[in-house]
């Protein structure tokens, strides 16, 4: 069993690995750096975020969140909208007429992950999304210890850093 998490463990480090590289790639690409890339394509992934949730995403303090978001808007790859249901909260989203702009960079990846993709039965897909939930959260959970135990891991002002939230947190 333990062959088989080590097996797993080392694709989603070479699967991750891969995702930084492109992430390089495609900010040398569109002249903006490799956290903007990566959230946008957090909202594209996930639709419109708040602020606290794209920082969480990303694993970002809030005054490192406030500065991305305000660099994306300058260079007009996000709009803000109030939240319909809560007058008080911002929504961040890409920018429509940019998305095709955006994707461009992905065509190839997208297209041959769709290939990969039709391989699987529904079923087949259902277990992968099951076991790559768990797994996700595993390291979550396991990173918030982690972080818990070691003294020199804490910001400035003494604070714990805050980690990204499942997304079927409730509390996030």
């Amino acid at each position: 069993m333990l062959d088989a998490h080590l097996q797993v463990a080392r694709l989603t480090r070479e699967l991750a690995s891969h995702l930084l590289e492109r992430a390089v790639i495609t900010a040398r690409h569109l002249d903006i750096g490799v956290t903007e890339v990566r959230a946008v394509e957090q909202l594209y992934l996930s639709g419109s975020m708040t602020s606290g949730e794209l920082g969480r995403s990303l694993a970002l303090t809030s005054g490192s969140v406030t500065a991305l978001v305000n660099r994306l808007l300058k260079r007009g790859l996000v709009d803000r909208q109030v939240d319909e249901n809560d007058r008080r909260r911002v929504r961040i989203s890409v920018r429509a007429d940019r998305v095709d702009e955006f994707l461009a960079a992905y065509a190839t990846t997208i297209a041959g992950g769709q290939q990969i993709v039709e391989r699987f039965s529904d079923a087949d897909l259902t277990t992968v999304v099951r076991f790559l939930t768990a797994y996700r959260d595993a390291s979550v959970l396991a990173t918030g210890m982690l972080a818990g135990e070691l003294p020199d891991n804490r910001t400035k002002n003494g604070r714990q850093p805050k980690l990204p939230a499942s997304p079927e947190d409730p509390d996030a």
